[in-house]
C-alpha cells in the first residue's frame, strides 16, 4: 500500500498540479524562512497502523531500557551510568537529582519494507525536527493536494499540539510560560528554528520564551527569564554542553535545584540523557537480561531493534567476517560523528577499523537496509530514488507524529542533515 500511494502521488506529480507542490504553498513565514530551502518536494507516507505498532513498541523499549538500572545494577544509576561509557562529570550531571525519566524523545528508523526498525533512541527534549508537521498543515490548505489526501484517507499527527499537551498537564496551567534554554552561547546557531517553534507553539496558547542558562533570573521563590515568571523550562541544554562548558555550571545549578525544590517544571530533566547513550541498546539485548524477559518484551525487541552488541574483543573476528551486513557506532556520538559501515570498505580497511574502534567505545550492529523512496525533480521530471530515516516522536500519551530525513540514494551510507543533498520532509499516514 505504501508503494501504491507514493507511487500515486508522484505520478499525480507528473501529471501537473502536485509537480512542485512544495514551491506552491503558503508556509508559516517564521517556519518558512527557518526551514523552507531545506524541504523535500514531498512528504512520505506510511501506514497509520504500522507507524503507531512501531511507536508502542518504542514505548516498550523504554521501558525496558529505564529498568534498566535496576534490573542490572542494583538502582545505582551512577554504577549503570559507568557501563555505558559516561564520564565522571556526565555522570554527576544525570544523577544529581532525583527523578523518573519521561518518555520524550525520537527514535531514528529505518523502513524495511516490512517494519520500522531502530537505528537509535534520543531521550529527552533537545529534539530537532518538532514542528515540522508544519507543513502538513500548509498542504491541506493546498487545493490539489487536499483533494488527494482525501482521496488517499490521509491523516496526520501535529506535533507541537502534542507537546503543549505535554505542557499543560505538567504545569496543571492552561496557558503555561516556557523558557525553551540552550546553554551559554548556543542559541546563535539555532535561533532561526527556536522562533519557529516559537510560531507552532503560539498557535495552541503556549507563550514560548528563548533564552540561554545563564539569563535566567531566580527572585521571590520563581525563576524569570526576559521579566517573565516561569512555569515550565523546556531544556535544550545538554549534559555534553554543560560538562564541556563551566560557564554552564552555576546557572544549570540555580535551574536543577528550583526544579528540585517544586519551582519550576523542567521538561525534561538530566536524568533522561543516560538513556540516548547507544550503549543502552547492547544492553537491551543481551542474552542474559532477555532470558528475564516476558515474552512479550522480547517479541516486541525482536520487532523494533536489530541485533546489537558492545563491541569487544571476543566479537572481533566475527565482526570482521561479516563486514558488508554490520555498522560500528561510538557509545554517546551525535549527528552521526564517528559512524564507520563495513559495507563501505575493503576487508582490509575494516580490519584496521575494527582494530581502531576497539580501543575506544563502540557498539556493533547489523545492517538495516530502507527501502527506497521515488522523488520527482520538479525541475528535470526525473523520478529518483531517495533513502529516509523516520524520526518518530514519542511522548507519555503515546505517538505523537514524525520528522523525516532523506538523502539521493547512492550518496552518503548515513542520512543526516550534514550529508550531501539532504532534505526533510513531513509524514502522512493512510
Amino acid at each position: 500500500m505504501a508503494g501504491t500511494v507514493a507511487s500515486e502521488y508522484v505520478e499525480a506529480c507528473g501529471a501537473g498540479p502536485l509537480r512542485d507542490v512544495m514551491s506552491d504553498v503558503e508556509l508559516p513565514p517564521v517556519f518558512g524562512e527557518a526551514w523552507g530551502k531545506y524541504l523535500l518536494s514531498r512528504p512520505l507516507f506510511s501506514s497509520e497502523a504500522r507507524t503507531r505498532q512501531a511507536a508502542d513498541d518504542l514505548t516498550g523499549l523504554f521501558a525496558v531500557m529505564a529498568s534498566l538500572p535496576d534490573r542490572l545494577f542494583g538502582g545505582d544509576r551512577r554504577e549503570f551510568c559507568a557501563a555505558i561509557g559516561a564520564d565522571p562529570r556526565r555522570t554527576e550531571l544525570m544523577t544529581q537529582f532525583d527523578g523518573d525519566p519521561i518518555l520524550y524523545g525520537r527514535a531514528d528508523l529505518y523502513d524495511d519494507g516490512s517494519e520500522y526498525r531502530l537505528l537509535e533512541f534520543n531521550i529527552g527534549s533537545e529534539l530537532g525536527g518538532v514542528d515540522i508537521s508544519e507543513v502538513n498543515r500548509s498542504l491541506l490548505a493546498h487545493k490539489e493536494f487536499g483533494a488527494f489526501a482525501e482521496e488517499h484517507g490521509l491523516s496526520t499527527v501535529d506535533t507541537p499540539a502534542a507537546i503543549a499537551r505535554q505542557f499543560v498537564q505538567a504545569t496543571q496551567k492552561e496557558a503555561p510560560v516556557v523558557a525553551t534554554l540552550e546553554a551559554v552561547g548556543g542559541m546563535a546557531a539555532y535561533d532561526g528554528l527556536h522562533r519557529s517553534f516559537q510560531e507552532s507553539m503560539k498557535r495552541y496558547g503556549i507563550e514560548l520564551l528563548m533564552g540561554e542558562v545563564d539569563q535566567v533570573q531566580e527572585k521571590d521563590g520563581r525563576l524569570y527569564l526576559h521579566g517573565r515568571p516561569l512555569d515550565l523550562i523546556l531544556r535544550y541544554f545538554s549534559a555534553h554542553q554543560v560538562a564541556r562548558d563551566p560557564r554552564n555550571d552555576k546557572p544549570v545549578e540555580t535551574v536543577m535545584r528550583a526544579y528540585a525544590e517544586g519551582k519550576v517544571v523542567l521538561w525534561t530533566p538530566l536524568t533522561a540523557s543516560m538513556f540516548s547513550y547507544k550503549s543502552c541498546l547492547p544492553l537491551v539485548s543481551d542474552p542474559d537480561l532477555r532470558a528475564e524477559l516476558s515474552p512479550d518484551e522480547n517479541a516486541m525487541i525482536d520487532r523494533i531493534l536489530p541485533w546489537t552488541r558492545k563491541l569487544t574483543p571476543d566479537l572481533a573476528d566475527q565482526v570482521r567476517a561479516e563486514r558488508e551486513h554490520l555498522i560500528l557506532k561510538p557509545f554517546a556520538g551525535l549527528s552521526g560523528s564517528g559512524i564507520r559501515v563495513g559495507w563501505d570498505q575493503t576487508d582490509r580497511e575494516w580490519a584496521e577499523t575494527v582494530a581502531d574502534c576497539l580501543r575506544e567505545d563502540y557498539i556493533v550492529q547489523r545492517r538495516v537496509v530502507p527501502v527506497t523512496e521515488p522523488v520527482l525533480d520538479a525541475e528535470t521530471g526525473k523520478v529518483e530514488d531517495w533513502l529516509a530515516v523516520w524520526g518518530l516522536f514519542v511522548f507519555p500519551d503515546g505517538y505523537a507524529g514524525a520528522f523525516c530525513r532523506a538523502v539521493p540514494s547512492g550518496g552518503a551510507s548515513v542520512v543526516n542533515l550534514g550529508a550531501k543533498g539532504a532534505r526533510v520532509c513531513s509524514a502522512f499516514h493512510y
